[in-house]
């Protein structure tokens, strides 16, 4: 099931139009957003120290946390496995899937701040974690793994943050 979703995904971005849009939303979407979301809890939310704080400490821990998860896990990613040419060639394991646990954890600590804005940042992160698929660097798998991987640790954080 993993490798035929994957093999799905994947394949579709053999039309050049959506290989494009999944090499834009892996890499400079991604990154962009990152940016846009730091300057908007830095000068423009209500609680900028508080918004700022959970955000990138759920965002960061999410990540340290997947990419030691890689680590110990030692995954390969699928053009490794399954002799493929990527759409972009990424380096070390794949699961679990550091852009997926960084972007949940960034949508769900979103919910606590604004509903709205966590319903947008769900979207955006389930589109980033089907455009890792579809450039080859992801198997559905290890999305599913960077999503629980980011919902827990920001669930923590949001704990957290709730008796702060």
């Amino acid at each position: 099931m993993n490798i035929a979703l994957f093999n799905f995904i994947f394949y579709s971005s053999s039309n050049s139009i959506i290989g494009k849009i999944a090499l834009f939303l892996s890499y400079p979407f991604a990154y962009g957003v990152i940016f846009i979301l730091i300057i908007w809890a830095i000068f423009l939310s209500k609680n900028k120290m508080f918004n700022f704080s959970l955000l990138f400490l759920s965002g960061l821990s999410s990540w340290v946390m997947a990419f030691v998860l890689k680590g110990i896990l030692q995954v390969n990613r699928p053009f490794v496995d399954l002799n493929i040419i990527p759409l972009y060639k990424e380096t070390g394991y794949s699961f679990p899937s550091e852009h997926m646990a960084v972007f949940t954890a960034i949508a769900v600590s979103m919910f606590l701040i604004d509903k709205r804005a966590g319903l947008v940042f769900s979207v955006i992160a389930i589109l980033i974690g089907l455009s890792r698929i579809a450039i080859g660097v992801h198997y559905p798998l290890d999305i599913v793994g960077g999503l629980a991987v980011g919902l827990i640790t920001s669930l923590i954080f949001i704990e957290i943050f709730k008796k702060v």
